[in-house]
């Protein structure tokens, strides 16, 4: 029987034997970013105590304007609904830290980790691809670094949200869809040059 580290260190994209590398002059790069907590965090945000202790916590307090991502060092809070966040954090006893900063507050703290896949998509083709199985307007005008949304990405449901100018976006996929996202990016990107890099 496998011990508990190695059925930990597993990730959904294990069963495709990525294989690393591609053109040096790819026009695009995949990257698994695996290991990372994942939590919702639920509350009110004019709630001053709840803000408060979330933002002692995170060293970020939660947005509550819609589609935006706060970020510190370690952490990036990505508003996904009037009370709702997805964080994304290094830090691997964050769930335990934070549910207890926000304990007698109207909140929750729920970890997803295991649930989720996170992939990222970067290079001066990326928008290129996203295009092609997005409706969301990603023009530079309408969406760039600080912003997130929810939304269908090849037929599926996805949170993604763009890090930088280059443009890099961060697409977090449910676990069952994260081989079929994977190829579906692979295939889109094929006109541009595609380059694996090594999980982040």
């Amino acid at each position: 029987m496998a011990d508990l580290e190695t059925l930990t260190a597993r990730t959904a994209l294990d069963p495709l034997d990525i294989v690393i590398g591609g053109p040096s002059d790819a026009g695009v790069t995949l990257t698994e970013i695996p290991y990372q907590t994942r939590l919702v965090l639920r509350g009110q945000p004019s709630d001053k105590k709840f803000t408060a202790a979330v933002k002692k916590t995170l060293g970020v307090e939660p947005s509550a304007k819609p589609g935006t991502v706060a970020s510190s060092k370690t952490t990036r809070v990505l508003w996904t609904a009037p009370n709702e966040w997805m964080v994304y954090s290094d830090d691997a006893d964050l769930a335990a830290t934070l549910t207890k900063a926000v304990t007698g507050l109207h909140a929750a703290v729920t970890d997803v980790t295991e649930h989720y896949t996170l992939i990222r998509l970067s290079g001066r083709h990326a928008r290129d691809v996203m295009i092609k199985g997005c409706a969301i307007d990603l023009h530079p005008r309408e969406f760039g670094p600080g912003q997130c949304v929810q939304s269908h990405l090849g037929r599926i449901t996805v949170l993604f949200d763009q890090t930088d100018e280059t443009p890099t976006y961060d697409i977090l996929v449910r676990a069952s869809f994260a081989e079929y996202l994977w190829m579906y990016l692979e295939d889109a990107g094929l006109e541009f040059g595609v380059r694996i890099e090594p999980r982040g």
